[in-house]
């Protein structure tokens, strides 16, 4: 389906790669050492007191408990700083509410307002029409 001289062209091509000496080598990775993996081995610590502390004196008692305490108000504290803070947004929010609500109360007053004065105003502009001498 080509052209005779292109028929004639690769045919030559062909016999031309066909009597080319081989020359190439295989392709071979290089040898590499596998890197070894990291092996690691658990620190062991024998445990020597087991169970409950016995021996606690005085003051150790007095230190946990004082802890405890400590923990416990400063639990508390946030809880207060937190409720607190929700009753300041709450009334943070409860203003500006009312105030957006007097504010569309007048506008819608003075709105109210204007409109009977413009019926006002277009009604006298209807009387002078239909009496000049007025």
């Amino acid at each position: 389906m080509l052209p005779e001289p292109l028929q004639e062209l690769h045919s030559e091509i062909l016999e031309a790669i066909s009597s080319a000496p081989v020359t190439h080598s295989r392709l071979v990775f290089d040898k590499k050492k596998p890197i070894p993996l990291k092996l690691l081995t658990p620190k062991i610590v024998e445990v020597l007191d087991y169970g409950k502390k016995r021996g606690c004196t005085r003051e150790e008692r007095e230190k946990e408990r004082l802890k405890h305490k400590y923990k416990r108000e400063f639990k508390g504290a946030l809880r207060e700083i937190r409720k607190d803070s929700r009753f300041l947004a709450r009334e943070k929010l409860n203003e500006t509410m009312s105030r957006d609500a007097e504010r569309k109360r007048k506008v819608k007053v003075l709105l109210g307002s204007l409109a009977t004065q413009e019926g006002e105003w277009k009604a006298l502009k209807r009387l002078k029409k239909r009496n000049p001498n007025v």
